[in-house]
């Protein structure tokens, strides 16, 4: 008797390989499936059935067969894309630490988590520099990263973020309450870009701007974490128009479009 755990093992194999096939293939039927994977006709509709209650397949009835679902396209295009932005955000970043010799990030907005990865980044020269969780799920919460992505999400998202999110990270400050944080996003979709202190990072300050896609809908941020010993009142303002003005650069590599909305604080 096959224990659970190589049974399971059999089933991800051949639903990588069911996966592989309409990768190349686009569409096919049972029959064809069956024949060119070596599969019962019975296990093809079983797997076929799972894909399809996940959106990765679906079915064809003109054709009788099944074809790629709108989910594999999704998550296709989105592994793309974010392969994109970081190729073209890395000589941007590499600009804004020119600029001000502080540790430059480009954050990515998950939309189905309702959470955020810092995804790339350029170090500065300073010895003292913070250690970032790259890659790793964070709220949009909290920090000027989170707060500068969740500034310009749609209010049933936005909603939806904050009825799930806990205390910050590294503070340990509860949520704002609904009128509170609503006041915080207010200014910065006027300012353009967010800035926090010591709630992602304990002792760091965060200067963070949204980056928009094509079709004008936020997909992430670039921005500085400084060690609060080197901030001011007067860099922050600066740092904040440098982040600011080469989120928009990257953007506009993206294909936003230029209007007052995907560009915000921006001198007309």
């Amino acid at each position: 008797m096959k224990s659970s755990v190589a049974t399971s093992s059999g089933t991800v194999q051949r639903v990588v390989e069911i996966l592989k096939y309409f990768g190349e293939a686009g569409d096919t039927t049972i029959k064809e499936l069956s024949a060119v994977l070596g599969l019962v006709p019975s296990t093809c509709h079983r797997m076929l059935d799972l894909l399809s209650k996940e959106g990765l397949v679906e079915r064809d009835d003109v054709k009788r067969g099944y074809r790629v679902g709108p989910e594999f396209y999704r998550i296709a295009a989105l592994v793309h894309s974010r392969q994109d932005v970081r190729r073209l955000a890395r000589p941007i970043l590499q600009q804004v630490v020119d600029a001000c010799d502080e540790t430059c990030v480009l954050g990515l907005y998950l939309p189905r988590e309702g959470r955020m990865i810092f995804a790339e980044k350029v170090d500065s020269s300073h010895l003292l520099r913070y250690q970032l969780p790259m890659n790793s799920q964070l709220s949009v919460l909290w920090g000027a990263s989170g707060q500068s992505i969740i500034a310009f999400l749609p209010q049933a998202e936005t909603d939806k973020i904050y009825a799930s999110s806990g205390p910050a990270p590294a503070s340990k400050e509860p949520p704002p309450s609904r009128t509170e944080l609503e006041s915080i996003l207010v200014s910065i979709r006027e300012r353009g870009y967010a800035v926090s202190s010591g709630q992602k990072i304990a002792g760091a300050v965060g200067i963070n701007a949204p980056v928009f896609d094509v079709t004008g809908r936020v997909i992430g941020c670039l921005g500085v974490t400084v060690p609060e010993q080197r901030i001011t009142s007067t860099n922050v303002k600066k740092l904040g128009e440098l982040v600011r003005q080469h989120a928009r650069a990257l953007s506009e590599m993206l294909g936003a479009p230029v209007t007052t909305n995907t560009f915000p604080g921006a001198a007309s």
